[in-house]
């Protein structure tokens, strides 16, 4: 998969989740999700992991979930909007905290796991985000699934956000993520993950996990931090990405 044109992307990490990988991946990707609390984190691997993106010079932004540590974010809680306003105030003021200490503006915020779908696609969830981000994060911009109900709320409302797709996950027939309750939901295959990725930056499209075609543009592509068969190889990704005339920055 082959372009006349290097193309220079974006690539966003999910990091400080107790993986200890950020050392290895931080001189490579250009932005970061910074785990704030929700599902992983606190004040000490908010601050160490910041301190490798500011020696780096990545982009970071919070990375908030909902209130689940023992099922890593990735179980959808029964929260009312108070709730939600409440939790994800929180744990975005703990990332700007350390941030501020370090002199680091927040770039993004991105929504983890169960909440991510949940604020993407699900109406209430939706509504409250976009009011949340209007009256305290009206600058700062989301990462959001190209084609979500989120996302044409945000273009409704002026506020800012990049489409997002996901260079290591399948993707079903209506451009939602396949489950992680599949087997082949997560590609850990470096020469897999970089064809695939390789045809999102270079055709605008993703081949669905049954082999059907459907359009996709992104501004941000993300490489899980937890994917470790990928991470512990990435020198292996950024050399096939090379070839494939992409560059990270």
């Amino acid at each position: 998969m082959k372009s006349s044109n290097m193309v220079t992307i974006d690539i966003n990490m999910d990091l400080g989740e107790g993986m200890n990988v950020e050392g290895q991946v931080m001189p490579f990707i250009s932005s970061c999700n910074v785990a704030c609390g929700g599902h992983y984190g606190n004040y000490d691997s908010i601050k160490e992991t910041l301190l490798l993106a500011q020696k780096y010079n990545v982009k970071t932004g919070a990375h908030p979930s909902f209130d689940d540590l023992e099922n890593f974010g990735r179980s959808q809680l029964d929260w009312d909007e108070a709730r939600f306003r409440e939790s994800v105030s929180k744990q975005i003021q703990q990332f700007q905290d350390v941030a501020l200490e370090l002199g680091i503006t927040m770039n993004h915020i991105k929504m983890h796991g169960a909440l991510y779908h949940a604020t993407a696609h699900l109406t209430d969830y939706v509504n409250w985000t976009v009011q949340l981000v209007k009256d305290k994060y009206p600058e700062v911009k989301l990462y959001v699934p190209p084609g979500s109900l989120l996302e044409q709320e945000l273009k409704n409302h002026g506020l800012s956000y990049d489409r997002e797709a996901f260079a290591d996950r399948r993707y079903d027939n209506d451009g939602k993520l396949v489950s992680r309750n599949d087997a082949n939901a997560v590609i850990e295959d470096v020469s897999k993950l970089v064809n695939q990725l390789s045809i999102m930056v270079h055709e605008n499209k993703v081949i669905c996990i049954d082999e059907h075609e459907i359009y996709l543009n992104a501004q941000t592509y993300c490489v899980h931090g937890d994917n470790l068969s990928i991470v512990h190889n990435f020198n292996e990704v950024m050399t096939a990405l090379n070839l494939n005339q992409i560059k990270i920055g």
